[in-house]
């Protein structure tokens, strides 16, 4: 016995809408990273050094400028409520970073200075941030 044969139609995909929504996901997050990154930036000229890290989000930022003005997570701070601002912020986490960002040329005594406010605060880890060396 012949049984008829049915038209069976494969059923198949049509990936065009797929990779177009993932393409304008890949986009927005490229544009809003790039933004986040560049909102509380103070702009300085680090020292080069072959150990430069990444850095986190969760990081407290203290900026010393080439004219030795400081600032504190892209704020203008007094040096002498450089101290409070830091024990404020490290009283909620005290195993968050303080990355000291320094213009090539603060004198280091100034940076010396500025790292001793730091511990004054209650800073327990310290990062310098430099930017990756050129490579020959």
């Amino acid at each position: 016995m012949k049984f008829p044969h049915l038209n069976k139609k494969s059923a198949s995909f049509d990936l065009t809408p797929l990779i177009d929504v993932v393409f304008l996901l890949l986009i927005f997050f490229m544009l809003t990273t790039t933004f986040v990154n560049l909102e509380n930036r103070v702009k300085v000229n680090l020292p080069s050094g072959d150990f430069a890290a990444a850095e986190s989000s969760e990081n407290i930022i203290v900026t010393i400028t080439e004219n030795n003005t400081i600032y504190f997570n892209g704020k203008l701070i007094d040096p002498l409520k450089l101290s409070e601002s830091v024990a404020a912020e490290i009283k909620e986490e005290p195993e968050r970073t303080v990355v000291l960002e320094a213009d090539k040329n603060v004198l280091h005594g100034k940076v010396i200075r500025v790292m001793d406010l730091l511990k004054k605060g209650g800073a327990e880890r310290i990062a310098i941030a430099t930017q990756p060396a050129e490579k020959k």
